[in-house]
């Protein structure tokens, strides 16, 4: 018998479908990750989050360097990098989003507007430079990121209460003198908080989170246009992209940083305390970005991208609701839960369109 190639055993059909498969179980650890990501720093106080996400870029990194030497060091394509810069460019204001309107609704705010640009894209192209997507349901495909962007819209008016942050998270006894100032102050601002005064408040990171939409809802674009311009059977072909782009993430956040130290010089928010929380939070983004890498490689990004940005808010809102018990009370969980149900329903038929 002539030696076979292990990939010949498989039926055409049944190597498609088993894709199929790792593409998904890949989309929902990629989901997970996204969704945990930022409970690494949901009791720390991040301030404006440069220091973080300079930290989180850095793990980053490594893990792109780790990758770059096992694909035995593949061409770099400078093009993968426009993606990282989006990224770490957008990136600057996430911390500050969620320590400013809570992780589940910034969350939920950033990704409806960047499931509206990132889906456009795959599914329309992008100016000649990136062909249009098709899939197998339009209708199913049209309805799904309509109701996931209704669901989005919900959540948002979903009301959370503050979370008493932990300045001294990692000392095994915290001083009485802390712990009642910050019990104080969170207390005298309760009080003072109307409607009209958190509407107000919650404006500029609105903004922030409206502007990080766009720019990441763009970012996997250019690792599109590389796979059309470079076809290829090579299922790991994919990982060929990550170091050019992890690399730049790195690089761009570090320009970020430098002059953000220039400029607020001893005012610059460097903290000991959240070197750990920043290493966590960079190990779960970068375990995210990299199987979503795979999924959006599996089952195209016309399927992967809505259901990527869409997942993790509601992940992190459950977190909201279980763990840390910042959404309470009968009317917030109702809004909760029907926007939860619209938002998921429209994941399963984008799911589905590209299936049936």
């Amino acid at each position: 018998m002539s030696a076979t190639t292990a990939s010949s055993w498989l039926a055409p059909d049944d190597e498609s479908a088993t894709s199929t498969v790792v593409g998904y179980i890949c989309l929902l650890l990629s989901c997970t990750a996204f969704g945990t990501m930022f409970v690494p720093l949901k009791r720390v106080d991040a301030r404006d989050g440069f220091f973080v996400q300079w930290i989180e870029c850095g793990v980053v990194f490594i893990v792109g360097s780790i990758i770059y030497c096992i694909r035995d060091f593949p061409t770099f394509e400078p093009i993968a990098c426009i993606g990282g810069l989006l990224y770490a460019t957008g990136n600057v204001f996430s911390v500050p989003i969620v320590q400013g309107i809570g992780m589940g609704i910034g969350f939920l705010i950033w990704s409806s507007l960047q499931i509206a640009v990132g889906w456009s894209v795959a599914r329309f192209g992008l100016f000649g430079w990136l062909a249009p997507t098709n899939v197998k349901s339009d209708v199913m495909n049209y309805i799904g990121i309509a109701l996931t962007l209704i669901g989005g819209g919900l959540l948002v008016l979903v009301k959370q209460e503050p979370v008493i942050l932990d300045p001294v998270s990692y000392d095994l006894q915290p001083s009485t003198t802390e712990s009642e100032k910050t019990q104080e102050i969170s207390s005298e601002s309760s009080r003072r908080d109307t409607t009209k005064d958190l509407i107000i408040r919650k404006i500029p990171f609105v903004i922030m989170a409206m502007g990080l939409a766009c720019m990441h809802g763009f970012m996997m674009s250019p690792i599109d246009i590389l796979k059309q311009k470079h076809p290829t059977n090579d299922k790991f072909k994919v990982f060929d992209y990550i170091f050019p782009f992890y690399s730049s993430v790195f690089l761009f956040s570090t320009i970020y940083f430098f002059l953000y130290s220039i400029i607020r010089r001893q005012k610059a928010y460097i903290e000991q305390r959240l070197v750990i929380p920043s290493i966590g939070y960079g190990i779960l983004w970068t375990a995210g970005m990299t199987l979503w890498f795979v999924s959006s490689d599996r089952l195209s990004q016309v399927v992967a991208y809505p259901i990527t940005t869409r997942l993790p808010p509601l992940i992190s809102a459950a977190l909201d609701v279980f763990v840390y018990k910042t959404v309470k009370g009968t009317r917030n969980l109702l809004t909760l839960l029907t926007a939860a149900t619209i938002a998921l329903t429209g994941v399963i038929l984008i799911a589905l369109s590209n299936q049936i």
